[in-house]
């Protein structure tokens, strides 16, 4: 066939257990119809050829240093993970734009057309934005920059800030005080707040940003004790409630298996990246939610229009509107009174993950993840759905973590999700669930269609950095724009 595209560039190879860096160059192919695109890889191994529709996207990231956009993708069919280098010629870009903030569409899809066998599953505006990220940041990104801080290691036991709240006495507050400043101080620099924070209790970037910011008061550049006693109760890393376009993260080791209570948010990120007892998240509204495996129950009560990335013992809904879940269930998924819900398999990746679920026992081969009861079913119409490939989501999440502590995407062992998974029959715990009390009608809804060809799962990549993006579901539509 006719080459209509050539590249060449560096690839970082994983297959099995043997990893190799090197050289490669790849041409895509077409057949005498034009409908068929072959890719292929020389390889130490030799040459690897596959079709572009086995190409699935993972994640994308940018190399200011080498001007690169940098792909990571998978050919399951072939064992491969992988990473595409794109080079960028950024002072063109700056020289075509020299008075925008922001990169014109028209470059990112002359990119997206170039590499379009790697690429087909990215969306537009995700690829813009990190162009834009090559260029200069804009002085007001500039400003978000978080300062370097000296790094501290992560609390043993439970924090001095567990009951944190509205009522703790100004002895307790001054001796937390203290501990952030590592001294006699009067006033806090965000750096004390974000080393405390971040490394020491397991915060997320974003939330000690959002905290100075909020409580800094006057004095923009430090914090004194009178303006952080008001924000001491959003310390408690159990109680998250309340909040307004945030993102918030909860790395491992900062719940030390504790019950967690998310309340009230709206257009939020939470990121719960540890081992809970049980999680309830009530009155929530776009947000998107990942809880990491919980010991028991996990109950998602009045929420709206979210996306939930969770694994329990057992998943209860009641009153919820047009949410999605991404479930690890290891018994049958209760909802009640529920609306318009969509279910697909467990499909996020965040480090610890694989340890999470080891130590609660979670078998990953036996998810009931579509073993629905609906205590308010009908003979007539389903209250719930399950998600078509094409809008499944897979989760990534980057976390900022002090020397010797994981810092990238676990799997945790899952495979990305196919057609052929979503269309499985329900697995059965053996236990009850309250259906031979109850009596209640089931309707299981129509399995999805069989998607297109080269029809891959989105990415969702978030990054514990200042970033100055959209957040919540805003956010997780502009990944999944095609």
């Amino acid at each position: 066939g006719k080459p209509s595209t050539k590249a060449v560039g560096s690839i970082l190879i994983h297959k099995e257990l043997d990893i190799a860096a090197f050289h490669w160059t790849t041409q895509t192919m077409e057949n005498s119809s034009g409908a068929t695109q072959v890719i292929s890889i020389n390889t130490p191994q030799g040459e690897i050829t596959c079709r572009r529709d086995e190409i699935v996207c993972k994640r994308l990231g940018v190399s200011r240093q080498r001007k690169n956009i940098v792909l990571e993708y998978e050919v399951p069919s072939k064992k491969i993970l992988a990473h595409h280098i794109m080079p960028v010629d950024v002072a063109e870009l700056q020289a075509d734009a020299p008075n925008s903030g922001t990169l014109d569409t028209k470059a990112a899809e002359e990119l997206m057309q170039l590499h379009s066998p790697w690429l087909a599953g990215v969306a537009l505006e995700q690829l813009s934005s990190l162009l834009a990220h090559l260029l200069n940041p804009s002085p007001q990104k500039q400003e978000q920059k978080q300062p370097s801080r000296p790094r501290r290691q992560r609390v043993q036991g439970l924090p001095p800030v567990a009951r944190a709240s509205k009522r703790s006495k100004d002895d307790e507050i001054r001796k937390v005080f203290a501990d952030v400043a590592e001294g006699d101080v009067e006033k806090l620099s965000l750096a004390d707040l974000s080393s405390y924070m971040c490394d020491f209790l397991g915060f997320g970037q974003a939330d000690a940003n959002s905290f100075f910011k909020q409580f800094s008061g006057a004095s923009a550049d430090a914090l004194p004790f009178d303006d952080f006693r008001k924000g001491y109760p959003e310390l408690n890393p159990f109680l998250i409630s309340n909040r307004k376009d945030d993102i918030i993260m909860r790395k491992p080791g900062s719940i030390k298996g504790q019950q967690v209570n998310l309340d009230s948010l709206e257009h939020c990120e939470v990121y719960v990246c540890d081992v809970t007892a049980q999680t309830f998240v009530d009155l929530c509204k776009g947000c998107v939610v990942l809880v990491a495996p919980c010991e028991s129950s996990i109950f998602v009560r009045d929420c709206e229009d979210c996306t939930f990335f969770l694994a329990c013992q057992q998943l209860r809904t009641r009153d919820c509107k047009r949410c999605t879940f991404y479930l690890y269930s290891k018994t049958e998924p209760i909802i009640e009174t529920s609306q318009e819900l969509s279910f697909a398999p467990w499909t996020a990746r965040y480090p610890g993950c694989s340890e999470h679920f080891a130590k609660n026992k979670f078998n990953i081969e036996r998810n009931l993840w579509n073993a629905i009861f609906d205590f308010s079913g009908n003979t007539t119409y389903s209250n719930w759905r399950i998600v078509p490939l094409e809008e499944v989501l897979e989760l990534h999440l980057h976390l900022d973590e002090p020397e010797g502590l994981p810092s990238e995407p676990d799997s945790g062992g899952f495979s990305t999700v196919t057609h052929e998974v979503l269309c499985k029959e329900p697995l059965a715990s053996g236990d009850s669930c309250g259906e031979g009390i109850a009596n209640i009608p089931q309707t299981r809804p129509s399995l999805p269609a069989a998607p297109g060809k080269g029809t891959a799962v989105h990415t969702l990549v978030v990054r514990d950095e200042l970033s100055g993006r959209d957040v919540g579901m805003r956010y997780l539509a502009a990944c999944t724009r095609r």
